[in-house]
């Protein structure tokens, strides 16, 4: 058994795949704890994992809800740069807090979000050695792909790879003052300085993502130590969610959800129902925690059913079309059960993801600025018509369906980071 801590971030996106290998760790013998901010507490507890509270000066209890306030009324550049924001104060509180209480814990071994602020540096300075866990798009930097937070599609021609580079320098450029603060940090603890944030702060031993090779650009210069497993799902990392299955009726069913951060903007909402309510469809949609109200949408179309939460998976299970913000657990579940998608991306890495879905043939996208009730009812049609979209959805399920993710994420931590903890290699 070893001692294995988690470093993730606070956003259901990232926190529900980290608990999924969390319980998968547990049951295979492990001690799992995780190190989170105090309004996650009570959902990692209820998962049957540990929870050690860190940064509760500058996130006390509630605190989380004024921060996905303001996220979900972000978009674009503005919803970029309020990330950088809280990066850089979840780095302060990380590099103050989690050494101590790391140490205390008797931890072995980290598992550490991808884009986690300072965990690498903290697990450096404890000499701590960890995987690197992607819940969202790969930011790994190579010549043919751009940037997850860009748009654009797979071009490893000699104008892509220009066109590329530019694109990763824009965002090393806006990711200076994290660097440069992680980098203060770094020199005081007498360790090498960043030069690719990103790039440098991905373990040496494992990469793992939860994307599955059939759904990502061709790649040709990803490191041995990278791994692509498939979607991170465990019953116990989920909440349960009712639903009143009696009110499906036997229409194609559309599935839509702006996701957990960027969902309060009310007008996207409105816009899917007014696209629906001429078609010969049902349509759920969740708010999936906004702070929108039925209330806030007036009169609601008779075909559309509107929820707070909903349950998400099996739902997909039952439906012929997902309308989504292209976060990578979704656009993963709806190909888990082979069903394409309409990308309406909004902030961070929903532009590569949506980008992925035109390129795999899985869907279409339908940019923020573009989007209007009659472009979004074409594209529905379109999509629900042309059985296209849903074959090549199903040949990527049928990837996902042979993948063996939790087990896999389970042995690749084990074989390559804990052979490397003497401890637990004397225990063993």
């Amino acid at each position: 058994m070893a001692y294995i801590g988690f470093l993730s971030l606070y956003a259901t996106g990232h926190l529900n795949p980290s608990m999924a290998f969390g319980r998968a760790l547990k049951e295979r013998g492990h001690s799992v704890t995780f190190f989170n901010l105090a309004d996650t507490g009570r959902v990692i507890t209820e998962s049957g994992l540990q929870f050690v509270p860190f940064g509760l000066g500058e996130y006390p209890e509630g605190a989380l809800q004024q921060i996905f306030e303001k996220m979900g009324k972000l978009q674009g550049a503005a919803g970029f740069q309020y990330f950088l924001e809280r990066m850089m104060t979840l780095a302060r509180s990380s590099f103050r807090d989690l050494p101590r209480l790391i140490e205390a814990n008797q931890i072995d071994a980290l598992v550490i979000d991808q884009l986690f602020p300072g965990g690498a540096t903290v697990a450096e300075h404890l000499g701590l050695s960890y995987a690197s866990l992607a819940s969202a798009a790969p930011v790994n930097r190579e010549p043919g792909i751009p940037p997850p937070t860009l748009p654009w599609g797979y071009d490893a021609s000699n104008r892509g790879i220009a066109r590329n580079e530019k694109g990763w320098q824009q965002i090393a450029q806006a990711f200076t003052p994290w660097r440069d603060m992680e980098n203060a940090q770094r020199k005081v603890w007498g360790l090498d300085p960043y030069d690719d944030l990103l790039e440098d702060e991905l373990s040496p031993l494992a990469q793992i993502t939860q994307m599955v090779e059939a759904f990502d650009f061709p790649r040709r210069s990803l490191p041995p130590t990278f791994h692509y497993v498939g979607p991170l799902h465990h019953s116990s990392a989920r909440k349960q969610v009712s639903f009143d299955w009696e009110r499906l009726n036997d229409k194609p069913l559309i599935y839509a959800s702006m996701g957990t951060q960027q969902n309060n903007l009310r007008w996207i909402f409105r816009t899917i129902m007014d696209a629906c309510t001429t078609l010969d469809v049902q349509v759920v949609i969740s708010l999936a925690g906004s702070s929108l109200q039925a209330s806030d949408f007036g009169e609601i179309p008779e075909n559309v059913i509107l929820v707070s939460y909903a349950p998400q998976r099996k739902l997909l299970g039952r439906s012929r079309l997902c309308i989504t913000h292209a976060g990578l657990n979704t656009a993963l579940e709806a190909l888990s059960h082979g069903v394409p998608m309409i990308a309406i991306p909004i902030t961070n890495d929903q532009p590569g993801v949506a980008a992925r879905i035109q390129w795999t043939g899985t869907g279409e996208t339908l940019p923020l600025d573009q989007l209007q009730a009659d472009q979004l009812r074409e594209m529905i049609v379109k999509v629900l018509e042309e059985p296209r979209y849903r074959e090549r959805a199903q040949i990527i399920r049928q990837a996902i369906v042979h993948a063996s993710p939790l087990d896999r994420a389970c042995e690749i931590l084990e074989e390559d980071v804990l052979a490397h903890v003497a401890d637990f290699a004397g225990r063993a």
